[in-house]
């Protein structure tokens, strides 16, 4: 069968009227035309009932395995890693700690006014007036301010702002004015000094922490 012959017989078949009970007498092009389209529908059928499910199948299964990867190195860091950490911790703790000794509780608040005054008065500032403020709580502490007022000159104010840091609670200074007295010592101008000094309670300290 020449193609020429094979391509007539494909043209002169009646596609719109076919036959299905003559199928043995088609044309030899024409039953091999119906063979490849069942091939392509059986193998287009296969892929997507089979082949396309089986490959994302596959494909959940791969990126579940990249995660686990992911998830077994990171595991394997943190316990490789597990003694430094818990050094680190335990270096937090005692940091943390620390920093709540030097945290005052109530019953130890007059006492820190004592330091505060003797701390000025050492440094050879005359204290007018150190009050107690209205406290205001915090996220995790609750913020005590004091308000000082007192008169010295340049050298015995930096004196005092020096040991307020070398005190054991923690003491902070904010707003401060300093003022002329009109009073002169031999050596420099006499100030005013009002400055607010605020100390810190840990919340759970400020609910009762000896």
């Amino acid at each position: 069968m020449s193609k020429p012959n094979a391509f007539k017989q494909l043209q002169d078949f009646d596609f719109n009227n076919i036959e299905w009970d003559r199928m043995g007498v088609w044309p030899v092009p024409v039953k091999v035309l119906f063979c490849l389209i069942i091939i392509g529908g059986i193998l287009t059928g296969g892929y997507f009932a089979l082949i396309k499910p089986a490959q994302e199948g596959l494909q959940r299964i791969q990126a579940e395995e990249t995660r686990l990867m992911r998830d077994y190195e990171s595991k394997a860091f943190q316990v490789a890693n597990l003694e430094a950490y818990q050094i680190q911790l335990t270096e937090m703790r005692q940091t943390f700690e620390s920093v709540l000794r030097q945290l005052p509780n109530d019953t130890e608040i007059p006492d820190l006014l004592v330091d505060i005054n003797r701390t000025a008065e050492s440094s050879g500032l005359q204290v007018g007036q150190l009050s107690i403020g209205t406290p205001t709580n915090r996220e995790l502490f609750t913020e005590q301010p004091l308000r000082l007022e007192a008169t010295g000159g340049y050298h015995e104010i930096g004196t005092f702002v020096s040991g307020i840091s070398a005190l054991p609670r923690i003491v902070t200074l904010h707003n401060y004015s300093l003022q002329p007295t009109g009073a002169e010592s031999s050596t420099e101008t006499r100030l005013r000094l009002s400055i607010d000094v605020k100390t810190y309670q840990y919340r759970d300290a400020a609910g009762g922490r000896n």
